[in-house]
């Protein structure tokens, strides 16, 4: 039997498999830390994020929920979604599971590493709640900042975040965005203290089932647990690729000789530059006289009024 497609049903909330992503990333945990909670395979959670499984059953929905945390709005908006998720609901709506995915070949993309500083002693001080509560704050503002600059927020890992960009401009003014968001954060909630360091690098890179390998992606690493609190560390590839970005400056950081890689690595630091002075404003402009004719004529004036007084 088949069902009759309705193409103009607009539904109120996304996709199952959509939801499930954001909600998860949003919350600071990986496709493996959510399987281990609700039963689920890792690969299984993939599938259905990326829309080639349906929703599982209500009961696993309802577990998913609670491991995610979700509050009551977000929990029935899950839900609901997955119940649209169906079989049978997929076939009213002509809605078709995403194709198997095939092999990429590589590409030249651009890695950043994002990782909240002194994370492990916040959590032996504050407590796991508050430690949740800092890193979902970190998802929400790595996230935004993210797409913000065209850029995909791959995977969230505790105080950890990993970004991809097709554009070295894109991810410089991203990883901008977030140290000036974090600050922002940590100025206004001191009790949420966002010191974060980043690194940065562009190269070729190969997809897998978990995201992506190659050297650029292990140097943007290096370069992130180098990073000290608010600093964004680059390569000279990253420089080379976008010499010029409006709103960054690079200056020289040193030459390390990062784990994994046989030759030192240069090493450049990107800081937002500052606004440029604004010139002064002309005289008539400040009402003042634009001559020196004027000041004698205005001085002769005071004076004659002294006089007749």
């Amino acid at each position: 039997m088949k069902f009759p497609k309705l193409p103009h049903i607009g539904l109120p909330f996304p996709p199952f498999g959509e939801l499930l992503h954001t909600y998860r990333t949003m919350r600071g945990m990986s496709v493996e830390q959510l399987g281990q909670l609700v039963d689920l395979a890792p690969n299984a959670i993939r599938q259905m994020e990326q829309g080639a499984l349906v929703a599982p059953p209500e009961e696993t929905v309802k577990q998913i929920a609670k491991a995610l945390r979700l509050g009551g709005e977000e929990r029935e908006t899950l839900c609901d979604s997955a119940e649209m998720d169906s079989p049978t609901m997929r076939a009213i709506l002509g809605r078709k599971s995403a194709p198997a995915a095939t092999p990429l070949t590589a590409a030249i993309l651009v890695f950043l590493i994002a990782d909240v500083r002194g994370y492990t002693h916040f959590t032996q001080e504050h407590g796991d709640d508050a430690a949740a509560r800092l890193t979902t704050t970190f998802a929400e503002l790595a996230q935004a900042a993210v797409e913000q600059w065209d850029g995909r927020l791959v995977e969230i890992r505790g105080d950890e975040a990993l970004a991809v960009f097709g554009s070295a401009r894109q991810a410089l003014r991203a990883a901008l965005e977030i140290q000036t968001r974090c600050e922002a954060v940590s100025l206004a909630q001191p009790e949420t203290p966002l010191e974060v360091g980043i690194g940065l690098d562009v190269g070729e890179a190969t997809p897998v089932e978990a995201g992506y390998r190659g050297a650029a992606l292990n140097r943007a690493a290096r370069l992130c647990s180098l990073a000290r609190a608010g600093e964004v560390l680059v390569s000279t590839g990253v420089a080379y690729v976008a010499p010029l970005v409006e709103g960054v400056a690079y200056s020289a950081h040193g030459v390390e000789q990062l784990k994994g890689f046989a030759e030192p690595t240069p090493i450049l630091l990107a800081s937002p530059t500052l606004p440029s002075p604004a010139l002064p404003a002309p005289a008539a402009q400040l009402g003042q006289p634009e001559s020196a004719g004027q000041v004698v004529e205005q001085a002769d004036g005071q004076a004659s009024a002294e006089t007749d007084e």
